[in-house]
């Protein structure tokens, strides 16, 4: 089948301002938007820029926007799409375009290092086991969703939030807090989650579900931020 991509292209060594360009190829069955992409890297234009590793919805790597919504190119099957029109391919957005598909992610990975995604001191009993089962059953199914996040950036993208303040950390940044104030070992969950209620932390988020829609592995973010909301009015450090 006869299909047609829209690419938002972008070189800042040849032009200041981004351009369209259509590309017209053969999808057959089964063919994802990023096999799609090397078909046309590979046989018409070798200087697209996008990113891509393990082409199995692991790393995260190719995370673009296809129509309009942030995705995963390796993930995105071309039949799935309206095909009637040019499927459209731009970078995602909040962070500044380096060329063509491929963006800056330094702005989300700032956000991420906020948050101190790492143990905070070793533990001083390091035989104990590590185990959910202290968990409410709520809290084990939004922990063990939280540890599927591959980092993709789609939610950090899409955030309305994000778009409108810089200063939110994002949902990605939230998820990973939750991870740590969580987990059964954590040796200061207070603290940290005092730090995430500071200006630009959960009580930021606007709840707007973007980040719901385009995970790609159904880690529930803001599922995860209503929780740290509410156990940080559980333990009086934010306001009811």
């Amino acid at each position: 089948m006869s299909v047609t991509f829209r690419i938002r292209r972008f070189d800042p060594e040849q032009s200041p301002q981004p351009r369209w360009q259509d590309f017209t190829l053969d999808c057959p069955p089964g063919t994802v938007v990023l096999y799609a992409l090397h078909d046309i890297q590979e046989n018409q234009d070798g200087s697209l820029a996008y990113r891509y590793s393990c082409r199995g919805a692991i790393c995260g790597s190719c995370a673009m926007r296809i129509n309009g919504t942030a995705a995963l190119a390796c993930k995105t099957q071309v039949s799935s799409l309206d095909q009637r029109n040019p499927i459209v391919l731009e970078p995602l957005l909040n962070c500044d375009v380096i060329k063509d598909l491929a963006v800056d992610q330094e702005p989300f990975f700032a956000a991420l290092r906020s948050v101190m995604p790492w143990r905070s001191r070793p533990d001083p009993d390091p035989s104990r086991p590590v185990s959910l089962e202290a968990m409410s059953a709520q809290h084990r199914d939004q922990f063990r969703r939280a540890t599927d996040c591959i980092l993709c950036q789609s939610c950090f993208s899409d955030c309305p939030k994000r778009a409108e303040n810089s200063d939110f950390i994002g949902p990605a940044a939230c998820l990973a807090a939750f991870q740590r104030i969580l987990h059964p070992q954590e040796t200061s969950p207070a603290d940290r989650l005092k730090y995430v209620c500071q200006p630009g932390g959960i009580f930021d988020c606007d709840r707007h579900a973007n980040c719901v829609k385009v995970c790609p592995k159904d880690c529930r973010p803001m599922r995860a931020i209503v929780m740290l909301q509410r156990e940080a009015r559980q333990q009086g450090i934010a306001a009811e």
